[in-house]
């Protein structure tokens, strides 16, 4: 395998033969009135849509599928040049391309074999003179700015360096300037005039470095910026699906084509990136130069954001704490297809049963379903527990894990590991009630899908999923097995309260959560970051989540608990920690909020995350 390419497969999908188009809402103008041309919007992904499945590919999916009146051109960042496209593109889907990151030779050598003169005049471009004289310095200043600790924030400064590459990119071949010998000593000469301050002044004084970290972290370098290497379609607007590298493609398609900025947050990018970092003990180098890049894009990315839509009020938090401006951020709730997940009556009556829905992985915390489903033993043999989903690759260890506990417990006829499901739906009408047991989530559809189902929910409160079953089910402390069961006993105890909290469930679910809301807020949003109106001169209605009302800050009561026990969790989970925002994940991840912040003497968990820091 080997390192960074600027690979682009580009295709232009199959087109379906042309529907009726669906009308539009009364309050909301087509963007074809009056003669205008359409909508045009680059939708930009990352590790998702359309190769894999999973919440991200379905929210994507849906929008593009449910604004047939706007042309979508994809670019999707993908990990490797063989992965199979899992959805049939929509018909508005004008324009496909994929950025393979890794496991290609590279853009050159394929080049050579096109037969294409102009792409060969570029590569015959990218000569040494021409990288020093105009790339070394943007490559320079790109890694400097990663490299200053907790420098003053540059937005600007940072979107003119992501310009000028994308323009320097255009005119030369990326594979043969990026493995250059000026690009190697400009990434190597700034990371080690930078490293040895950057390290000391996270409390590591001599930190080595050696040329394998330098070998990576100028891999690194190139995989950030490959996506940059390919022309940008014409576009009204960039709608990037997270931060990082989406972030640098729509910046720069709105420094180069005036397009609007639009950020949808499913999970907080760094917050993420904090989380998958924070148990590593290899190299200091690369765990910090892989968060520079993830805090200096996200950081960008709220800079610049026209529009900051999370997927729930929960992730303002995050979000405001980096730096968003609050006036440019407003939710915007996912929408389930009410006609497709409803409630059927079980085939067979059988034992009460709680049912669960995910993928097999570490953040699923299928280990605190199975301690819970001991809890509920205890007291009710009877309950029996459904759980459908199978492990990615790269999880194995851990669903071995499982089975290991499971059979340690002895519920192996309590709880049914069933497998992959391709129907949610039926899976979740085959229960009572349904359980979620994730330390970190954003906006779950499983949770939408089964209120839909009419089935209340029991669940942990990470991300908003407090804000989904409000009302209608229960939520607990993550990693807390005992609340977790207490809370299935509780509502299991009473089948008839059950059913109705279930009904209810449903309705709100349609009621808040319909396809139809977060289409036209979708649309909205579109047509305000491009000026449109409607031919009567009136804003566009944007329907979005109502503004969370400003919350009242709580007494701070010092010393009710000591901070020992936190600290001695801490140090196993995050061996060489680098910064309070990543010690506040691993805090949220533990099942401690603000609430219990506040009994440790801290006001929030950020607070707390910088005081244990």
């Amino acid at each position: 395998m080997s390192s960074g390419t600027a690979l682009t497969c580009s295709t232009a999908p199959k087109r379906a033969a042309p529907g009726p188009t669906r009308p539009l809402h009364a309050g909301l103008p087509s963007p074809h009135q009056g003669g205008r041309p359409p909508l045009r919007v680059l939708l930009i992904t990352e590790g998702t849509y359309p190769f894999h499945f999973g919440g991200v590919s379905t929210w994507c999916h849906g929008l593009v599928k449910s604004l047939p009146e706007v042309e979508f051109s994809l670019l999707s960042i993908i990990d490797g040049p063989e992965r199979p496209v899992r959805f049939d593109m929509p018909s508005n889907v004008v324009d496909f391309r994929s950025t393979p990151l890794w496991g290609v030779r590279g853009q050159g050598d394929l080049v050579a074999a096109s037969g294409s003169s102009a792409l060969r005049r570029r590569r015959r471009a990218a000569t040494d003179d021409a990288v020093r004289a105009d790339l070394v310095p943007l490559l320079s200043n790109f890694v400097d700015l990663l490299m200053v600790d907790e420098a003053e924030p540059d937005p600007d400064g940072f979107a003119d360096i992501v310009h000028g590459l994308y323009r320097f990119f255009l005119a030369h071949d990326f594979d043969v300037a990026m493995r250059s010998a000026p690009a190697w000593d400009a990434v190597t000469a700034t990371v080690n005039r930078r490293f040895a301050s950057l390290a000391a002044s996270h409390g590591y004084c001599d930190a080595p470095i050696g040329v394998a970290d330098l070998t990576e972290g100028m891999a690194l370098v190139r995989a950030w910026l490959a996506p940059l290497a390919q022309r940008l379609p014409d576009v009204d607007v960039a709608h990037a699906a997270m931060a990082g590298m989406c972030t640098l493609v729509a910046v720069a398609a709105m420094r180069d084509q005036g397009a609007g900025f639009m950020l949808t947050e499913h999970g907080i990018f760094l917050r993420e990136r904090l989380l998958a970092e924070a148990p590593g003990e290899g190299s200091l180098f690369l765990k910090l130069f892989r968060l520079r890049f993830a805090l200096r894009t996200t950081e960008l990315s709220y800079a610049l954001a026209d529009r900051v839509a999370p997927c729930c009020d929960n992730h303002q938090r995050w979000e405001l704490r980096i730096g968003a401006h609050p006036e440019r951020v407003a939710t915007i709730y996912y929408g389930v297809d009410a006609s497709i997940f409803r409630p059927v009556a079980k085939d067979v009556e059988g034992p009460p049963t709680v049912v669960w829905v995910g993928r097999i992985d570490p953040l699923k915390d299928v280990e605190t379903l199975l301690r819970a489903a001991a809890v509920v033993h205890r007291s009710r043999p009877d309950i029996i527990f459904r759980a459908y989903g199978a492990a990615l690759p790269g999880s194995e260890e851990y669903r071995d894990r499982c089975m290991a506990l499971r059979a340690e417990l002895g519920l192996e006829d309590v709880v049914l590991m069933e497998g992959y499901t391709s129907s949610p739906s039926a899976a979740f009408n085959q229960g009572d009630l349904v359980a979620l047991s994730s330390i970190s989530e954003g906006f779950p559809y499983s949770t939408l899908e089964a209120m839909l189902c009419s089935k209340a929910v029991v669940a942990t409160a990470v991300g908003g999923i407090a804000e989904q079953v409000r009302g209608c089910g229960r939520v607990v402390e993550p990693r807390n097995p005992e609340q977790l069961g207490a809370a299935i006993v509780e509502l299991m105890a009473d089948m008839g309260a059950l059913a109705d909290l279930g009904a209810l469930a449903r309705r709100q679910a349609e009621n808040l959560f319909g396809q139809e809301q977060e289409r036209l807020a979708h649309l909205a949003a579109y047509m305000r970051l491009t000026g449109r109106t409607s031919p009567s001169g009136d804003d566009p209605v944007d329907i979005t989540a109502e503004e969370p009302a400003e919350p009242v800050p709580a007494p701070v009561q010092r010393g009710q608990e000591p901070l020992e026990p936190l600290l001695a969790e801490l140090r196993v989970r995050v061996p060489i920690p680098v910064h309070r925002l990543e010690v506040a994940a691993v805090l949220e991840s533990c099942g401690v909020n603000d609430e219990s912040a506040r009994r440790h003497g801290a006001r929030d968990v950020f607070e707390l995350g910088e005081r244990l820091l």
